[in-house]
Protein backbone atom coordinates (compact mmCIF):
# COMPACT_ATOMS: atom_id res chain seq x y z
CA UNK A 1 0.00 0.00 0.00
CA UNK A 2 2.50 2.73 1.38
CA UNK A 3 4.85 3.32 -1.28
CA UNK A 4 3.13 0.91 -4.09
CA UNK A 5 0.17 2.66 -4.60
CA UNK A 6 1.12 6.02 -4.05
CA UNK A 7 4.87 7.72 -4.07
CA UNK A 8 5.64 7.87 -0.62
CA UNK A 9 8.48 10.76 -1.18
CA UNK A 10 8.18 13.56 1.36
CA UNK A 11 5.63 11.60 3.60
CA UNK A 12 8.37 11.28 6.37
CA UNK A 13 9.69 14.67 6.90
CA UNK A 14 5.68 16.11 6.34
CA UNK A 15 4.91 13.84 9.31
CA UNK A 16 7.77 15.27 11.56
CA UNK A 17 6.87 18.50 10.96
CA UNK A 18 2.87 17.69 11.45
CA UNK A 19 4.10 16.25 14.63
CA UNK A 20 6.98 17.90 15.98
CA UNK A 21 5.13 18.26 19.22
CA UNK A 22 5.11 15.17 19.98
CA UNK A 23 8.53 13.77 18.24
CA UNK A 24 9.47 11.74 21.43
CA UNK A 25 6.41 9.56 20.74
CA UNK A 26 7.10 9.59 17.18
CA UNK A 27 10.75 8.32 17.29
CA UNK A 28 9.40 5.80 19.71
CA UNK A 29 6.61 4.47 17.35
CA UNK A 30 9.91 4.01 14.65
CA UNK A 31 11.68 2.49 17.25
CA UNK A 32 9.11 -0.15 17.96
CA UNK A 33 8.07 -1.17 14.42
CA UNK A 34 11.74 -1.88 13.73
CA UNK A 35 11.77 -3.74 16.49
CA UNK A 36 9.00 -5.89 15.72
CA UNK A 37 10.59 -6.63 12.29
CA UNK A 38 10.50 -10.73 12.15
CA UNK A 39 8.79 -11.63 15.61
CA UNK A 40 5.75 -13.55 15.02
CA UNK A 41 2.40 -13.28 17.53
CA UNK A 42 -0.48 -15.24 17.04
CA UNK A 43 -2.62 -12.61 16.28
CA UNK A 44 -3.37 -8.79 15.53
CA UNK A 45 -4.25 -8.25 19.85
CA UNK A 46 -1.12 -9.95 20.93
CA UNK A 47 1.26 -8.11 18.26
CA UNK A 48 -0.85 -4.36 18.62
CA UNK A 49 -0.30 -5.07 22.69
CA UNK A 50 3.91 -6.02 22.24
CA UNK A 51 3.96 -2.77 19.92
CA UNK A 52 2.38 -0.36 21.99
CA UNK A 53 4.17 -1.85 25.00
CA UNK A 54 7.64 -0.90 23.44
CA UNK A 55 6.62 2.45 22.45
CA UNK A 56 5.81 3.11 25.86
CA UNK A 57 8.81 1.58 27.38
CA UNK A 58 11.05 3.79 29.42
CA UNK A 59 8.38 6.46 28.92
CA UNK A 60 5.85 8.41 30.91
CA UNK A 61 2.98 7.23 28.61
CA UNK A 62 1.79 3.80 28.72
CA UNK A 63 0.62 1.47 26.29
CA UNK A 64 -2.83 2.64 26.57
CA UNK A 65 -1.53 6.44 25.41
CA UNK A 66 0.62 5.03 22.93
CA UNK A 67 -2.53 3.13 21.54
CA UNK A 68 -4.78 6.62 21.57
CA UNK A 69 -1.87 8.07 19.84
CA UNK A 70 -1.53 6.45 17.43
CA UNK A 71 -4.75 5.16 16.58
CA UNK A 72 -6.49 9.07 16.69
CA UNK A 73 -3.17 11.11 15.92
CA UNK A 74 -0.65 9.38 14.05
CA UNK A 75 -2.36 7.46 11.79
CA UNK A 76 -5.25 10.18 11.25
CA UNK A 77 -2.86 12.50 10.12
CA UNK A 78 -0.53 10.12 7.98
CA UNK A 79 -4.54 9.69 6.12
CA UNK A 80 -4.51 13.59 6.19
CA UNK A 81 -1.02 14.12 4.75
CA UNK A 82 -1.59 11.48 1.73
CA UNK A 83 -4.65 12.92 1.01
CA UNK A 84 -3.43 16.68 0.60
CA UNK A 85 0.43 15.65 -1.08
CA UNK A 86 0.19 12.20 -3.00
CA UNK A 87 -1.42 10.61 -5.94
CA UNK A 88 -1.67 7.37 -6.96
CA UNK A 89 0.59 5.94 -9.13
CA UNK A 90 -0.90 5.41 -12.73
CA UNK A 91 1.65 2.19 -13.35
CA UNK A 92 0.18 0.28 -10.57
CA UNK A 93 -3.55 0.91 -10.98
CA UNK A 94 -3.02 0.37 -14.34
CA UNK A 95 -2.02 -2.92 -13.20
CA UNK A 96 -4.95 -3.34 -10.85
CA UNK A 97 -7.39 -2.68 -13.84
CA UNK A 98 -5.81 -4.99 -16.06
CA UNK A 99 -5.90 -7.30 -13.41
CA UNK A 100 -9.83 -6.96 -12.64
CA UNK A 101 -10.15 -6.64 -16.42
CA UNK A 102 -8.27 -10.39 -16.76
CA UNK A 103 -10.74 -11.71 -13.99
CA UNK A 104 -7.15 -12.11 -11.65
CA UNK A 105 -7.93 -11.38 -7.58
CA UNK A 106 -6.17 -8.24 -6.71
CA UNK A 107 -5.32 -7.82 -2.95
CA UNK A 108 -3.50 -5.33 -0.85
CA UNK A 109 -1.25 -6.59 1.98
CA UNK A 110 0.01 -3.52 4.05
CA UNK A 111 2.06 -2.90 6.61
CA UNK A 112 0.39 0.62 8.34
CA UNK A 113 -2.93 -0.39 8.37
CA UNK A 114 -5.97 2.38 8.22
CA UNK A 115 -6.20 0.89 4.76
CA UNK A 116 -9.55 1.67 3.59
CA UNK A 117 -8.91 5.39 4.82
CA UNK A 118 -5.63 5.62 2.66
CA UNK A 119 -7.50 4.06 -0.86
CA UNK A 120 -10.69 7.07 0.02
CA UNK A 121 -7.29 9.58 0.46
CA UNK A 122 -6.14 8.52 -2.93
CA UNK A 123 -9.57 8.58 -4.12
CA UNK A 124 -9.11 4.70 -5.12
CA UNK A 125 -12.53 2.54 -4.93
CA UNK A 126 -11.61 -0.19 -2.62
CA UNK A 127 -14.14 -2.39 -4.04
CA UNK A 128 -11.47 -2.93 -7.25
CA UNK A 129 -9.61 -5.62 -4.67
CA UNK A 130 -10.55 -8.89 -3.49
CA UNK A 131 -8.83 -8.56 -0.41
CA UNK A 132 -7.44 -5.83 2.16
CA UNK A 133 -5.47 -6.90 4.82
CA UNK A 134 -2.90 -5.92 6.87
CA UNK A 135 -0.04 -7.95 8.39
CA UNK A 136 0.18 -6.70 11.83
CA UNK A 137 -3.49 -7.83 12.42
CA UNK A 138 -2.23 -10.71 10.84
CA UNK A 139 0.37 -10.93 13.97
CA UNK A 140 3.46 -9.65 12.54
CA UNK A 141 5.28 -7.13 9.77
CA UNK A 142 6.55 -7.99 6.75
CA UNK A 143 8.20 -9.85 5.76
CA UNK A 144 6.59 -12.30 7.67
CA UNK A 145 5.95 -15.83 6.10
CA UNK A 146 3.17 -16.81 7.69
CA UNK A 147 1.76 -13.80 7.03
CA UNK A 148 2.51 -13.83 3.19
CA UNK A 149 0.87 -17.05 3.84
CA UNK A 150 -1.99 -16.17 5.34
CA UNK A 151 -2.56 -13.88 2.73
CA UNK A 152 -2.50 -16.22 -0.30
CA UNK A 153 -4.81 -18.94 1.82
CA UNK A 154 -7.65 -15.98 2.22
CA UNK A 155 -7.23 -15.94 -1.44
CA UNK A 156 -7.24 -19.23 -2.22
CA UNK A 157 -3.94 -18.18 -4.77
CA UNK A 158 -1.13 -20.47 -5.11
CA UNK A 159 2.67 -19.31 -4.91
CA UNK A 160 3.46 -20.18 -8.14
CA UNK A 161 0.86 -18.00 -9.83
CA UNK A 162 0.88 -15.08 -7.51
CA UNK A 163 2.70 -11.88 -7.96
CA UNK A 164 3.60 -9.49 -5.28
CA UNK A 165 3.96 -5.99 -6.41
CA UNK A 166 5.76 -3.29 -4.34
CA UNK A 167 8.69 -0.57 -3.52
CA UNK A 168 11.15 -2.37 -1.20
CA UNK A 169 12.50 -5.52 -2.22
CA UNK A 170 13.36 -5.87 1.77
CA UNK A 171 9.66 -6.20 2.58
CA UNK A 172 7.51 -6.91 -0.32
CA UNK A 173 9.92 -8.76 -2.18
CA UNK A 174 11.31 -10.58 0.40
CA UNK A 175 7.76 -11.50 1.24
CA UNK A 176 7.08 -12.74 -2.07
CA UNK A 177 10.36 -15.11 -1.73
CA UNK A 178 9.34 -16.56 1.61
CA UNK A 179 6.23 -18.57 0.05
CA UNK A 180 7.72 -19.01 -3.36
CA UNK A 181 5.99 -16.26 -5.56
CA UNK A 182 6.86 -13.99 -7.83
CA UNK A 183 7.62 -10.19 -7.22
CA UNK A 184 7.57 -6.74 -9.58
CA UNK A 185 9.61 -3.77 -7.68
CA UNK A 186 7.82 -0.61 -8.72
CA UNK A 187 8.79 3.28 -8.03
CA UNK A 188 12.29 3.71 -9.25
Amino acid sequence: MDGTLYDKTGLARRMVRSLWWCLPVLMSERLARRDMHKVQYPSGEEFFARFFAIMAHGHWWGPKIAQKWYNHVYMPTMVRLIAKYHHPREEVMDLVRECKKRNLAVAIYSDYGFVLQKLEALHIDASQFDLIVDAPELGALKPSLACAGKVLQLMGAKPETTLFVGDRDDKDGASARSVGAKFLLVGE
